[in-house]
């Protein structure tokens, strides 16, 4: 990766540019930016395919969504702390775009009310697995993120149930970033300052993506 495309992901939250497909150049360039953290089934990559509700786990986007829109969301949002950043890859091209929202996209949109109101929500993530008490805004290592999934993360106390009215409203007039799949691009999102999507699978079911996470 060069540095130009290193800076644009610190300073923008995501970075594209064209590589190898190969799962070894890949995890090559997921180890410039840190660790690798393996997907919960343990792989190091996963492949991202879309697929209609009943073919899906219960509970994931793709149940609740099928081959509709995705709606925003942080990736590992049912880890304490989710993986900083996602490496996505497409080896050929695809005309189901991901959607970006930044932070700041949002961020200033709120009144110094409706902030501390964001500071202050907790959220229920629950999983097939466990469930935990988790907030919209984290600090980790001195360094803020936001953390959200709606298809796991549900408003517990009376900050996190009026902001998500708040949220909800808010994000759906903002028309987000689209990152266009060609063939060969890798695209690299900070998983804290950045929220994403996909856009509808219909016209498209053999789209398939590379996924890496990273901390």
């Amino acid at each position: 990766m060069k540095e130009s495309e290193y800076i644009s992901l610190i300073e923008n939250g995501w970075t594209e540019f064209n590589s190898g497909s190969s799962d070894s150049e890949l995890i090559s360039i997921a180890s410039e930016i840190g660790n690798i953290l393996k997907h919960p089934n343990g792989e190091n990559i996963f492949l991202l395919k879309p697929k209609s509700e009943n073919e899906s786990l219960l509970g994931t986007f793709s149940n609740i969504h099928g081959l509709k829109d995705f709606p925003f969301h942080t990736d590992t949002a049912f880890y304490k702390n989710p993986a900083r950043f996602i490496l996505m890859h497409s080896a050929c091209s695809s005309c189901c775009d991901t959607t970006i929202l930044r932070k700041s996209d949002f961020w200033n949109k709120l009144t110094d009310t409706e902030k501390k109101m964001a500071e202050r929500a907790i959220f229920l993530v629950k999983t097939n697995r466990e469930r935990f008490y988790t907030s919209f805004i984290f600090k980790e290592n001195n360094e803020y993120g936001i953390k959200y999934d709606p298809s796991c993360m549900f408003p517990y106390n009376k900050f996190a149930k009026e902001f998500d009215h708040i949220f909800q409203g808010i994000i759906s007039g903002i028309e987000p970033k689209r990152i266009k799949w060609t063939a060969g691009k890798t695209v690299i999102i900070d998983n804290w300052k950045t929220l994403h999507g996909r856009k509808s699978a219909e016209r498209d079911i053999t789209r398939l993506l590379k996924r890496i996470y990273i901390n």
